[in-house]
C-alpha cells in the first residue's frame, strides 16, 4: 500500500517535469523561463527522535525545476531530494512558491516547499523488511545562483530548514545542496 503511494508520489514529479519540458515553447511564446536543476546534497537528519544515539549525516542528490519570474520576482519551484547512510535513507518530494531578486550578477532567492518525506530504516541482516514510513515535510530556506553562460548557471548553495514527522516523531534537520542550473525559455 504505502509503495503504491510513494509510487504516485514520484510520477507526479515526473509529469511535473515532462509538462514543463512539453510546455517549453508555450514558455517561449508567453516570456517565461524555466530552469530545472541538479546536484550534490548533505542531510543533516534528527535521527535521535528515532532512537539513535545522535544526528545522522546522509549524502545524496536534489534535483528541481521551477519557474523563477512568473510575477515580479515570484514563481514557484518544486524540489525532489534523496539521501542515504547505512541505517536509514530519507526522500523528501516538495513543491511550493519562491521568491527570487537579482544583486550585481547574483541571483538570491527564498522559498517555502510543502509535501512529503519518506523515511525508511535500514537494518541489514535484522530482518528482509525496511519499516518506512511516509509523513508530511516542509522546507524553508534559500540561496545563491552565480551565472557561468547565458543558459547555465551554478548553484554555490542551497539551504533550507526541513522539518518531517517520521514514525511519529518531529524533526528539525538541516539540508545543505550545490549543484548546476539549466536554464530555458526567455532571458
Amino acid at each position: 500500500m504505502q509503495i503504491a503511494r510513494e509510487f504516485r508520489i514520484q510520477n507526479k514529479v515526473a509529469i511535473l517535469a515532462l509538462a514543463l519540458l512539453v510546455f517549453c515553447p508555450a514558455l517561449r511564446a508567453q516570456k517565461l523561463a524555466a530552469e530545472a536543476w541538479a546536484g550534490y546534497s548533505n542531510l543533516r537528519f534528527d535521527s535521535t527522535t528515532l532512537g539513535f544515539s545522535d544526528h545522522s549525516y546522509l549524502n545524496g542528490w536534489n534535483i528541481g525545476l521551477s519557474l523563477p519570474d512568473v510575477y515580479e520576482g515570484f514563481g514557484v519551484a518544486a524540489d525532489v531530494s534523496g539521501h542515504y547512510a547505512s541505517p536509514l535513507e530519507e526522500y523528501n518530494f516538495l513543491i511550493g512558491p519562491q521568491y527570487s531578486f537579482q544583486w550585481k550578477s547574483f541571483r538570491l532567492y527564498g522559498h517555502g516547499l510543502f509535501g512529503k518525506a519518506r523515511t525508511r530504516l535500514r537494518e541489514p541482516g535484522s530482518t528482509e523488511l525496511e519499516p518506512s514510513n511516509l509523513s508530511r515535510a516542509y522546507a524553508f530556506g534559500g540561496g545563491l545562483d552565480v551565472p557561468l553562460s547565458q543558459k547555465i548557471s551554478f548553484r554555490v548553495i542551497q539551504a533550507d530548514y526541513l522539518r518531517t514527522a517520521a514514525f511519529g516523531g518531529t524533526q528539525g534537520n538541516l539540508r545543505l545542496s550545490t549543484g548546476l542550473i539549466y536554464r530555458f525559455g526567455k532571458h
